[in-house]
């Protein structure tokens, strides 16, 4: 975890840090490069320089030479340094991102719920059925619900005795006019029917 933390603030274009990586590396170079200086001995001739034998190091010059040759595989756009970093590890589980207790619900301290606010504002004597007991809460939401069902029914009762009043002045209505039309052909001398 330390090294993937410390190459992600390199990343993030933290300069001081490289700048001090730089500046030790090329120190570990000079001190390296004087101390090699110092334990080469001085050829015959009395030059420090000394002759290298290409075919005595440990590389191949020509597979160097040759992958120098080929075209860069990587051409960057700017001049800004680019750092590449592949990381190898398992995939991060929700436990390892949200921690081991994320399942115990929200955290202490948060934001308070509708319910808790609605119990903080309102007055403990209008919440509910506070102002009565148990026997007396079930009295109340009876007589409540008697009343209901009363005034509905009434309702029923005075819808139907309208129709009914509205069928009988018809009929009134309509017996009138019989009496009427025979009256008038009695006095027109015309026989009943």
């Amino acid at each position: 975890m330390y090294v993937r933390d410390v190459l992600i603030r390199v990343l993030m274009g933290s300069s001081r840090i490289i700048v001090l990586l730089l500046a030790l590396l090329l120190g570990a170079t000079a001190t390296a490069a004087a101390q090699q200086k110092e334990d080469v001995p001085a050829s015959p001739d009395g030059s420090s320089e000394t002759a290298i034998n290409p075919d005595a190091l440990p590389v191949s010059v020509s597979r160097i030479k040759r992958a120098l040759a080929r075209p860069p595989a990587i051409r960057p756009e700017s001049t800004r340094p680019v750092f590449r970093v592949q990381v190898f590890s398992r995939s991060p589980t929700i436990d390892d991102i949200l921690g081991p207790d994320w399942r115990k619900g929200p955290t202490p301290l948060g934001a308070m719920t509708h319910q808790e606010f609605l119990n903080l504002v309102t007055p403990t004597d209008v919440q509910g059925y506070a102002a009565f007991d148990n026997k007396q809460a079930l009295v109340v939401a009876a007589t409540s619900f008697a009343l209901q069902w009363a005034v509905t029914k009434a309702m029923q009762k005075l819808d139907e005795a309208r129709t009914d009043r509205q069928k009988a002045a018809a009929r009134k209505e309509v017996d009138e006019a019989l009496a009427a039309l025979k009256k008038a052909r009695r006095e027109a001398g015309l026989p009943d029917r």
